[in-house]
C-alpha cells in the first residue's frame, strides 16, 4: 500500500508537470490530482523538490528497466544489439523526454547527475552485450573495445528533434545507417575469423 500511494504521488505529479510546469505545480495540485490529502503527499516527500528527483528518476528508471529488458532477452546478439542500439537513440537517456517535458530542466545540476547514473548503467549493459558477442565468435574483441569507449557518447550527442515529421523518415534512416554501421563494423566475417 505504501509502495502504491508513492508511486500513485509520483505519477500525479509528472502529469501535473507535463501540464503545468514545476514552477506552476504545488502540493496542493498533487494532493487534490491524486486524492490525497497534503499530510499524505507530506508523510512521502519532504517537499516539492523531493517530489521532482522522485519523477526524475522514475522517468529514468522506466529507460534502464527497457534496455535491461533487451539486453537479458533470448535470440541473437547481434539483433539485440542493435535494438539496444536503437532504444538509445529514439530514446537518448532522459534527455530524450526534454522536448515534451521542459519541466526537466527544473534542476539542471539533478539533471544531470541523473543522466550520469543511467549512462553507468548503460555502459555496463553495452558491455555485456559485446562481451557476449565476442565469446559467442560473432563480434571482433579489438572493435569492441573501441566501440565500448565511445558509442554512449556518441548517441548522447546525436539529437534529432522529434517535432518536424519531415525529419522522422529522415531521422529513422539516420538512425538505422548509424546501426548497420556499427554492427558490420564489430562483426566477425569468415575472413576476419
Amino acid at each position: 500500500m505504501i509502495l502504491k500511494t508513492r508511486e500513485k504521488l509520483i505519477q500525479v505529479a509528472r502529469q501535473l508537470f507535463d501540464h503545468k510546469g514545476v514552477a506552476k505545480t504545488t502540493i496542493n495540485d498533487i494532493a487534490s490530482a491524486s486524492k490525497k490529502g497534503r499530510r499524505t503527499v507530506y508523510t512521502y516527500f519532504k517537499n516539492k523538490v523531493e517530489i521532482y528527483n522522485a519523477v526524475l528518476e522514475s522517468e529514468s528508471e522506466e529507460i534502464v528497466t527497457s534496455l535491461r529488458g533487451i539486453v537479458e532477452s533470448d535470440g541473437d546478439v547481434a539483433v539485440r544489439l542493435a535494438s539496444f542500439l536503437r532504444f538509445r537513440l529514439e530514446h537518448n537517456s532522459v534527455r530524450s523526454v526534454e522536448p515534451r517535458r521542459p519541466w526537466l530542466t527544473f534542476d539542471l545540476r539533478r539533471l544531470e547527475k541523473v543522466n550520469r547514473l543511467v549512462r553507468a548503467k548503460e555502459n555496463a549493459m553495452l558491455a555485456t552485450l559485446l562481451r557476449e558477442g565476442c565469446e559467442k565468435g560473432i563480434f571482433l574483441p579489438e572493435r569492441c573495445r573501441l566501440l565500448e569507449g565511445f558509442v554512449n557518447e556518441c548517441i548522447s550527442r546525436l539529437v534529432i528533434p522529434q517535432t518536424d515529421s519531415r525529419l522522422a523518415e529522415r531521422r529513422d534512416r539516420i538512425f538505422s545507417n548509424f546501426i548497420e554501421f556499427i554492427i558490420s563494423d564489430i562483426t566477425a566475417t569468415k575472413d576476419t575469423q
